[in-house]
């Protein structure tokens, strides 16, 4: 069970003041996005994980990449229409060599059937003590217009599952009340995610003993208080980044600073990083630089876009992963162009491996050769 903390905003030093240590300084040029559409194309290789049927499985996101076992896996959302309708689970795929992708098969299937309440979303899988894991989310609704008011996600919990050779166990509770975004990493001695409760209010969940989490809210002035699918990556001695989708609109990502291993964080800030308010992914590679996976043209969701860094407060040398989406298949779609979105990464081989939605639709993997980076130390 969670437990909550309070959280006292404090200036922390180094990271309160201007210039290139500030939070705000996200983009070490900001000229290098003020035309994402113009971006040089990414050194790639892109391959089709699932193609969605229209109204059979028409939906497909939140999709996120393993290697376990000599072979790659994936798994994303899955409904027959739209997205966290009451018939949603969670499909899994995998490949050997992260191209050529099996048929989808069922993860865990939709609790009560197309017209019960309940439904799940996929939240990731990851290697945790030698064994391949996934995460999903249980909600009995997803009423985004309730934010501010009421639960959006009633009955939220998060499941782990394991694989055990032939098929995928159910392990119980992981975290009640949490919609994480992206597999847990270990932060100084505690394991750490990055959540949002029923109501969509950001924190941040520490666990130092198995099924006990600690949280920390996460809190913004206004007009930079409607915040979204947080995400993190620490650069040492205690130092953590939040990066934070603004559902605010204000067309930046927002940013966060710990310096405790994330027990505790200065007041998120806008920074000058473009962001087409949609869920960014980074981390950190073999040779040290950091990453920054998303969508940086603030009027849609295309190009899906890395860019670099060698100390992780600021970020350069920008390339899109893909750009001119193709056109959506299925009537229905939201309206707007083609869009590529919601991107999970993992290295393995010498490559980055982008997995994400392409238009809500299909799921896709980029591979990037790291040699066609130039990211030598």
């Amino acid at each position: 069970m969670m437990k909550k903390i309070v959280l006292i905003f404090s200036c922390l030093a180094a990271s309160c003041g201007t210039g290139e240590r500030a939070p705000a300084v996200l983009l070490k040029d900001p000229a290098a996005l003020a035309d994402p559409g113009a971006l040089p194309l990414v050194e790639g290789r892109t391959s089709l994980v699932f193609a969605g049927e229209e109204k059979v499985s028409g939906f497909n996101l939140h999709s996120y990449i393993a290697h376990f076992d000599g072979q790659f896996w994936a798994m994303w959302s899955s409904a027959g229409v739209g997205e966290e309708d009451p018939d949603q689970f969670v499909r899994y795929a995998t490949s050997p060599d992260g191209h050529k992708w099996s048929e989808s098969k069922t993860l865990v299937a939709d609790p009560d059937g197309a017209e019960g309440k309940a439904r799940w979303i996929a939240r990731g899988i990851y290697v945790a003590d030698g064994k391949l894991t996934a995460l999903a989310a249980y909600v009995e609704a997803a009423e985004y217009g309730q934010r501010g008011k009421a639960e959006v996600w009633p009955g939220l919990r998060l499941m782990r599952f394991e694989w055990d050779g032939e098929s995928w166990r159910d392990r119980g509770v992981f975290a009640d009340d949490c919609m994480n975004n992206f597999p847990p990493e270990r932060l100084g001695g505690a394991l750490a995610m990055v959540c949002r409760d029923a109501r969509m209010d950001v924190k941040m969940a520490l666990s130092e003993k198995p099924g006990e989490w600690s949280l920390t809210p996460i809190e913004a002035a206004p007009p930079y208080d409607r915040m979204d699918e947080p995400t993190f990556y620490a650069t040492g001695g205690g130092e953590v980044h939040m990066i934070i989708r603004d559902n605010t609109k204000s067309g930046y990502l927002l940013r966060a600073v710990s310096r405790d291993d994330g027990k505790t964080w200065t007041s998120p800030v806008r920074t000058n990083y473009p962001d087409a308010t949609s869920k960014n992914f980074p981390g950190r590679l073999s040779n040290g630089w950091y990453y920054l996976v998303n969508n940086p043209n603030p009027r849609k969701r295309d190009p899906l876009a890395i860019s670099f860094s060698e100390d992780g407060w600021v970020f350069e040398r920008p390339v899109a992963i893909r750009r001119d989406a193709p056109e959506r298949r299925f009537a229905g779609r939201a309206k707007g162009s083609g869009s590529l979105q919601y991107p999970h990464a993992i290295e393995h081989g010498g490559s980055i491996w982008v997995i994400y939605s392409t238009n809500k639709e299909d799921i896709e993997v980029t591979e990037i050769p790291m040699a066609s980076l130039g990211l030598g130390r």
